[in-house]
């Protein structure tokens, strides 16, 4: 039987839609599946390098940003492992997938801002900071992990209380456990109580400094944390400091 000619234009626009629907199906399986695969890769930045003196910079842009990085945290073996715009969720979901057959000396990290700003309680946050230094445990043992405080951004200066939560959250976490310190870069980005110049224009990412602000909190904390002997292999300049 023949269809009639009233109900062709209904068969079109269904069989149009069939198509439609199987393509849109087909789409989301692959971008799906390639999502899924690209979220169990390892951080960024895996070395060849290896090594007594390699620290891992994990974390979000003010990382991933920090082209300087290796000159500034010499004699240290600065590697970069920071993604642009993470969230700490999505870093967890990484490192869980790390390949690395050694640990490195230590994990520098920086990550929470992207989470507030985005909508995240600060419980929440806390939450996926634990779940870090719980993969890293499972993974790479008692090597030490640096929280650096979330820094007080233009942008974001109205998350600025939840931040300061965060913060004392974070330095209790640190002050509970021998492999983790905590590092206030706070005072060093603030003048008269304020954001100083020491951020980019967009009023988020800093500008060269901040990250020489930055560098000089991060050496002071490794300088006066780690252990003596793994001083006196990588910078034993740092020993005459606590002589």
């Amino acid at each position: 039987m023949q269809p009639s000619a009233q109900s062709k234009p209904l068969i079109i626009a269904l069989a149009t839609l069939g198509k439609c629907a199987l393509a849109l199906a087909v789409f989301t399986t692959i971008f799906g599946g390639w999502q899924w695969v690209m979220a169990r890769q390892p951080l960024p930045g895996a070395s060849q390098r290896e090594g007594a003196c390699v620290l891992w910079f994990v974390g979000s842009s003010t990382m991933s940003r920090w082209t300087s990085l290796q000159d500034d945290m010499r004699p240290w073996v600065g590697q970069n492992r920071g993604i642009g715009g993470a969230t700490m969720q999505e870093i967890n979901l990484h490192i869980a997938h790390d390949q690395a057959s050694k640990p490195p000396q230590a994990i520098v990290y920086y990550a929470g801002e992207n989470d507030l700003a985005f909508g995240h309680t600060v419980d929440q946050t806390i939450a996926d900071l634990r779940e870090f230094l719980a993969i890293k445990s499972r993974l790479f043992g008692s090597t030490p992990v640096f929280i650096i405080s979330l820094k007080p951004s233009p942008t974001r200066w109205d998350r600025l209380a939840q931040q300061g939560q965060y913060n004392a959250t974070a330095k209790a976490i640190a002050d509970q456990r021998p492999d983790v310190d905590y590092v206030d870069i706070v005072p060093a980005l603030l003048q008269g109580g304020r954001p100083g110049p020491f951020f980019m224009e967009d009023g988020l990412h800093l500008n060269e400094e901040g990250y020489r602000r930055w560098k000089i909190a991060v050496h002071e904390a490794l300088d006066e944390a780690m252990p003596r002997n793994v001083l006196r292999r990588c910078h034993p300049e740092a020993l005459l400091d606590r002589s």
